[in-house]
């Protein structure tokens, strides 16, 4: 079933949607159970920047050690927090304001990623326009050398060092697919296979495992309806429309270092999937 992930009805801010497999650990780094909003401190100590953290990373830790990085990732979004407003970190975040950057770490095995989140427009209780934009950046364990950095989230292929870049923002809405999609090889250093823009505007995306070194992308996107008048059906949330739904099969092969993408299109009218925030 086809997620039409950049444009649902939905309320408060909604939970990143990344993807894991069953042997990663991605950790939340979060301080305290519980939160308190307050003014911004006039006082503060010099903010840590993302590029700061990662500079300073690259240049404190020379091998992986999950227990100091949790810590570090920590202290970060901490006072990322309070310098905005919050006093205390904890699970449950209030509607966070514009500027804030947090940081999560997914263990992969022989790499680890920094899955940043930057609020680009503040959230809010009542209708949610908020907006975060993504970036991840990949260490490898053994020397904590980077990578690749990247203005998007990623999912794995099956099987493989290979990711697909794709996701750049999340809003009430849900994930934005962004221009275009890419494909790129952890051991190489990030070194892209293949990249391709989207024609169309797409409103919503899935991206489904197949087999070794094979994905399937799935878009969704929707324009006004275009036939005639009495063919119209009333829907019980948005209206009627004429989407066009696209299917990229994606296979790599990362010993040749090539992928090749097949794409089919169908068109159908149904019931709008975008919807609004309440």
């Amino acid at each position: 079933m086809l997620i039409s992930a950049a444009l649902c009805a939905c309320g408060k801010k909604q939970a990143e949607n990344t993807q894991t497999s069953p042997s990663a650990e991605s950790v939340a780094a979060s301080a305290a159970a519980s939160m308190v909003v307050s003014k911004p401190l006039v006082h503060a100590a010099k903010l840590e920047t993302a590029d700061s953290f990662i500079a300073n990373l690259q240049a404190k830790m020379k091998s992986y050690d999950e227990t100091v990085l949790r810590k570090w990732i920590d202290e970060f979004n901490v006072q990322q927090l309070k310098s905005h407003g919050v006093a205390k970190a904890g699970e449950d975040l209030p509607p966070l304001p514009a500027g804030v950057t947090q940081i999560e770490f997914e263990d992969l095995g022989e790499q680890v990623l920094l899955q940043l989140r930057e609020v680009l427009t503040a959230h809010s209780d009542d209708i949610d326009g908020g907006t975060d934009q993504f970036r991840s950046v990949f260490f490898n364990k053994s020397d904590m050398a980077l990578l690749t950095d990247i203005p998007t989230k990623s999912q794995s292929m099956p099987d493989t060092s290979l990711r697909i870049a794709i996701g750049s923002q999340q809003s009430c809405m849900g994930d934005s697919a962004g221009e275009g999609y890419a494909i790129f090889d952890l051991k190489q250093k990030g070194k892209t296979y293949l990249k391709e823009k989207f024609q169309d505007q797409v409103q919503g995306f899935e991206v489904k495992p197949v087999k070794t070194g094979t994905i399937q992308l799935l878009t969704r996107s929707e324009t006004d309806f275009k036939g005639k008048e009495k063919d119209v059906q009333q829907c019980e949330i948005g209206s009627w429309v004429d989407v066009l739904e696209t299917t990229y099969t994606i296979s790599c092969d990362s010993r040749l270092g090539k992928c090749a993408s097949q794409k089919k299109q169908k068109t159908y009218p149904a019931c709008s999937a975008v919807g609004a925030c309440d």
